[in-house]
C-alpha cells in the first residue's frame, strides 16, 4: 500500500506522521508514478507551521501531503497521454503554491 508523509494539523514535526493511502488511479493526461524518493524542503516545513503567502486565502486540507520533489518510474498512464509510457524513469518538481520555474 502506498505511504504519504502528512501533517495533520499546523505545528511542528510532531504533527506529521507516514500514513497508508489510496492507490491512485491517474486521469485524462495524467500519469501514476512510483515514487522512490521524495524531498520535503523549506517550503514544506513553512506550510506545516501555517505559512501563507501575502493575499493567499482558503483553508488548507488535513491531513495535507508533505514534498514537492519527487523522481521514480511510471507505473501507469490515464487516457490521451502518448508522450509517456510506463515504466520510464521521471522527476518533477510539484509546485503547488503558485511558483514557477
Amino acid at each position: 500500500m502506498p505511504k504519504a508523509d502528512v501533517f495533520t494539523r499546523y505545528g511542528g514535526p510532531e504533527t506529521e506522521a507516514l500514513i497508508d493511502v489510496d492507490r491512485p488511479r491517474p486521469g485524462p493526461g495524467q500519469v501514476l508514478v512510483a515514487v522512490r524518493a521524495a524531498g520535503v524542503n523549506p517550503v514544506d516545513w513553512k506550510l506545516r507551521t501555517g505559512y501563507r503567502r501575502p493575499g493567499e486565502t482558503g483553508e488548507r486540507v488535513f491531513p495535507s501531503v508533505l514534498g514537492n520533489e519527487v523522481a521514480g518510474v511510471v507505473e501507469e498512464t490515464g487516457e490521451a497521454l502518448r508522450e509517456i509510457e510506463d515504466g520510464q524513469a521521471r522527476g518533477k518538481v510539484v509546485i503547488e503554491i503558485g511558483a514557477a520555474i
